[in-house]
């Protein structure tokens, strides 16, 4: 049961925090809407900017042990905005976290790395002289184009069946067949352009076959109505589809007790979001459990072997933990424990994933501690940054409090965000860092 929150003295508090701010499936292969993050992708090249220098050693105050309500507080601020890889949101966001490690004492290093800005490309369709936002499909060419809409169903040989699209915009729901195979029949048929009109609440990205001849773009459900009933119609349609990016900049913030330390046990999550979703619980919740942790841990002093990370461009493809696994890779660095936080608002109970001797002690040290956990796993066809570090030989155990029903779209908010799960997922994480750090002081 979700607790009433004091929003006044979260705000006050937040006032204080925050001063000096700046401002794929089989059916549809890239489309991993209904998970925390799209996988497999290739990482960029990593690009490093000079580390900034931390605070006094030790300068956390407050209780060393998690407190939800200020983890609450960064929630509220993270998910003011979408936190787009790439944008300038983004960099808002990195600077308020790398604000709030250095004021825990911490180092703090961001981290510039390159990753393939095509999945969220803005796009625009316009319908009885209004504009809709649009993201433009990877593997669609830019372009502009204007023509009479028809609709096709699901772009499949009954939708196409009898239609002629020579010279016509098709509009498509999404649904049962994958992007590509959508395009090409639409293509085939004459069409100069397609919409893809979501199934579901929310926006949706998404690739196609390299080579695409004609600009395609999706729209979310809540606009597609117009979409759709234009198209039905008849009516002319409007489509615009930026140029390609290619490879563009992403940013990672990290934490370390000093210059250069070695990370030996390494906490994070990703701060960045799709297009049009505040973010909340996917990942603000994460990213504020990483930095409220941080600060705990802080408090009785920064702890030798201990870093924190956010990172960047996790929703097109876990591009910037790759980059972080390569880099630390290539330094003989690469930690011995990588604690994932995702998706950690909104919940009943704390969920524990992974297979190995680390995930079994976090359930032991929860039940210890009276907190709800359970053993569990991701959906088929998602992933998330411990992927990175586990692909590396890495143990690693990601807490994630399992409701995925509005991420990846508006509806992801403050408002449902439970001060409780937060702290039973903080507590957890606390627990299990203070024993890998024992541990990792006996030897």
């Amino acid at each position: 049961m979700r607790p009433l929150i004091a929003l006044v003295p979260l705000l006050a508090f937040l006032a204080v925090a925050c001063s000096d701010k700046s401002e794929g499936a089989p059916a549809e292969a890239a489309a991993a809407v209904a998970s925390p993050t799209a996988s497999d992708s290739s990482t960029g090249e990593a690009r490093v900017t000079p580390a900034t220098g931390g605070g006094p050693t030790g300068s956390a105050t407050g209780p060393a042990e998690h407190d939800g309500q200020r983890a609450l507080a960064h929630v509220i601020e993270l998910a003011k905005e979408p936190r787009v890889s790439g944008t300038p949101a983004e960099a808002r966001a990195a600077t308020y976290i790398a604000e709030q490690f250095r004021s825990s004492g911490y180092t703090v290093e961001v981290m510039q790395f390159e990753f393939d800005g095509d999945r969220f490309r803005a796009g625009e369709v316009t319908v009885d002289g209004k504009t809709i936002e649009a993201l433009t499909l990877a593997g669609s060419p830019g372009g502009a184009v204007s023509a009479p809409a028809v609709f096709v169903g699901l772009a499949d040989e009954e939708g196409i069946a009898g239609r002629d699209l020579t010279g016509k915009m098709a509009v498509a729901e999404r649904g049962v067949l994958n992007f590509g195979v959508k395009y090409e029949n639409v293509r085939a048929a004459g069409a100069v352009g397609l919409v893809v009109v979501n199934n579901r609440p929310g926006s949706f990205s998404g690739n196609l076959a390299t080579g695409a001849r004609i600009p395609v773009v999706g729209v979310s459900q809540e606009d597609g109505a117009a979409v759709l009933e234009a198209a039905k119609a008849g009516r002319e349609i409007g489509l615009k589809a930026p140029p390609t990016v290619g490879l563009t900049k992403a940013l990672n913030v990290i934490a370390r007790p000093g210059t250069g330390s070695e990370c030996v046990v390494l906490v994070g999550g990703h701060f960045d979001t799709v297009p049009s979703a505040p973010g909340a619980n996917d990942n603000a919740s994460g990213t504020a459990n990483v930095i409220e942790l941080a600060r705990a841990l802080a408090v009785d002093g920064l702890d030798e072997g201990l870093c924190f990370a956010t990172f960047g461009a996790e929703e097109s493809g876990l591009y910037g933990s790759k980059a972080l696994v390569e880099r630390l890779r290539s330094e003989g660095a690469l930690p011995r424990y990588m604690v994932n936080l995702d998706v950690t608002g909104i919940g009943a109970r704390v969920e524990v994933i992974g297979d190995g001797p680390l995930a079994q002690t976090a359930l032991a040290l929860a039940a210890s501690a009276g907190i709800p956990a359970v053993p569990s796993q991701l959906p088929p066809n998602s992933g998330s940054d411990h992927q990175s570090f586990l692909d590396a030989g890495i143990a690693t155990v990601f807490f994630t409090s399992g409701d995925f029903s509005t991420i990846h779209s508006p509806a992801d908010v403050v408002a449902d965000i439970d001060m409780e799960m937060l702290d039973h997922i903080g507590d957890t994480a606390l627990l299990v860092v203070k024993d890998l750090l024992a541990e990792v002081a006996q030897g």
